[in-house]
């Protein structure tokens, strides 16, 4: 059996970044790529493409869009056909960016009897696979003022040796092998594990690895993991690594925690290891308990977004109007004290859970429950709690959907922004602040209301959203609810907060009479 040696370079590196690997002939174009994948030290997780420009030929994986223009052949044809000495190509892949690689067939050599890859040269350090594209990477070596990640040979190829055994099975130690340093230590951190500091890469992945994979590590994590979350989870290792937006955004725990690995278009692998371990410890009484805490979690997720200080006695009231298994005080404490290690939204303090900025500042603590008004705690509904617990306190509302329209249409806010903005205006107003704190906020995003039109589009809206927002102040009731309730007097509802008259402050923070600024030309 022979081998191809091929010379994949980064077009447009300069210097160029290259790599030298000897590939066995009969392989095919899929198998290809995932050892071009494995000797850049990335996950093969990606989307790709192969050209050869010269006979109109292309080899695409699924997802990717063909061109009329090409003629298309299988992914899992062998390279023979289309590979011989001197044959030059391209290979893209769809990482982050897409990154373009110039591949020269440099040689066959008739007498290799190795069937797997091997790197027998290289050039240039280990470009993170999240990187987009060159300048990015430049960028990135530039800020952290330290070399790239350097290329380690040996590990490269034992990697692709590994490969070649286990026909495509992921192992945990490669997926560790190409984070940098710095994610396995947040890995460990999270774990609570000790004695990292000090430890080089190698000696601290292995460390990391063992330590998380232990029944007594694990277990307590997963028993922390959301019902949507197992079930993305398991989604996954059913063989379908395909997740909707949605689902993939409900994977961070799980990810942070070091158990899955991310690739491009919402796309996970669990590694051999990982899977083995979970089936250690997936049993029906693990499931029970791990549900049972799941909603426990999500009601007191719930609770801290609407009052910030939340007596047990409400999560109890709330909890136990919904679910058929009532909940106990020792069992909400005890519950408690299983996510806190690695669900921290909470602290138990002077008998109450509070939210855990609050209790690092005990002024902040004993403010907020001095001028929290002495009503009844507002019940939240089921459909809000289900709500606020997928989308870690925020709730969206009718006017939030006005104000997207707004930001949208009216000042091009780009799509990807919409949703942190809305979440930092209604954490912003829960809280009580006024127009001027959501302008500023809109300002450091560098979101500027430049008209007076504009202006006056924006308090109107923001007004009709300050009346319908759940407040902490309020024990999580909307201000217009207040009124309706008789729980506060007409005059506290902000009825004309959108009014400005020319001697006002000009709500854009210019320290300017609203007649000498934006109202000038109103």
């Amino acid at each position: 059996m022979g081998a191809y040696q091929l010379k994949i370079t980064i077009k447009g590196s300069k210097p160029p970044i290259w790599r030298r690997i000897l590939v066995p002939e009969g392989i095919t174009f899929e198998t290809l790529h995932h050892m071009i994948q494995a000797s850049l030290c990335w996950s093969g997780q990606y989307p790709y493409q192969f050209e050869f420009r010269s006979e109109k030929v292309r080899v695409a994986s699924d997802k990717v869009e063909h061109s009329e223009k090409y003629k298309y052949l299988p992914a899992d044809g062998t390279i023979d056909g289309q590979i011989s000495k001197d044959t030059k190509f391209t290979y893209v892949s769809f990482n982050a960016g897409s990154w373009e690689f110039v591949v020269l067939t440099e040689d066959y050599l008739e007498e290799c009897q190795d069937n797997s890859a091997k790197v027998i040269k290289y050039k240039g350090d280990i470009i993170p696979e999240s990187c987009s594209s060159l300048e990015e990477y430049a960028g990135l070596i530039e800020v952290s003022a330290v070399k790239g990640l350097e290329y380690d040979m040996d590990a490269v190829n034992l990697r692709l040796d590994q490969m070649a055994e286990d026909s495509g099975e992921v192992h945990i130690s490669d997926v560790f092998d190409c984070y940098d340093r710095n994610s396995i230590l947040e890995i460990a951190k999270r774990h609570h594990m000790n004695g990292t500091s000090k430890l080089k890469k190698e000696e601290l992945v292995q460390k990391t690895i063992s330590y998380i994979l232990d029944e007594k590590i694990m277990k307590p994590y997963f028993l922390c993991v959301r019902d949507c979350e197992i079930e993305a989870f398991e989604k996954i290792m059913s063989g379908s690594g395909q997740l909707n937006q949605l689902e993939s955004e409900s994977m961070d725990y799980i990810y942070a925690g070091g158990y899955v690995t991310s690739g491009a278009n919402h796309c996970f692998l669990i590694s051999e290891e990982v899977i083995k371990a979970y089936k250690a410890i997936n049993t029906a009484e693990f499931q029970a308990e791990r549900s049972r805490l799941s909603r426990i979690g999500d009601y007191l997720c719930a609770a801290n977004s609407l009052y910030a200080i939340t007596p047990p006695s409400v999560v109890l009231e709330t909890f136990n109007k919904y679910e058929e298994k009532k909940l106990t005080l020792e069992e909400l404490l005890s519950a408690y004290e299983c996510l806190r290690p690695y669900r921290c939204m909470v602290t138990y303090i002077d008998g109450n859970f509070a939210d855990a900025a609050l209790s690092s500042e005990q002024k902040g603590y004993t403010t907020l429950l001095r001028t929290q008004k002495k009503v009844p705690y507002y019940i939240p509904t089921e459909q809000e709690i289900r709500f606020m617990s997928d989308n870690s306190g925020f709730l969206m509302n009718e006017q939030l959907y006005r104000l997207n329209q707004f930001l949208t249409s009216e000042l091009s806010v780009p799509d990807e922004m919409i949703p942190l903005i809305l979440r930092q205006v209604q954490a912003e107003l829960s809280l009580g602040g006024q127009l001027q704190d959501v302008i500023n906020d809109l300002e450091a995003a560098g979101v500027l209301l430049e008209t007076p039109e504009h202006m006056e589009m924006f308090a109107s809206i923001i007004t009709d959203t300050w009346n319908h927002t759940r407040m902490v102040q309020n024990r999580g009731h909307k201000p217009y609810e207040m009124v309706m309730k008789g729980l506060e007097d007409v005059s506290a509802q902000r009825k004309n907060i959108q009014k400005i008259y020319p001697n006002d402050a000009c709500p854009c923070g210019s320290g300017k009479k609203y007649k000498k600024c934006c109202g000038k030309n109103a």
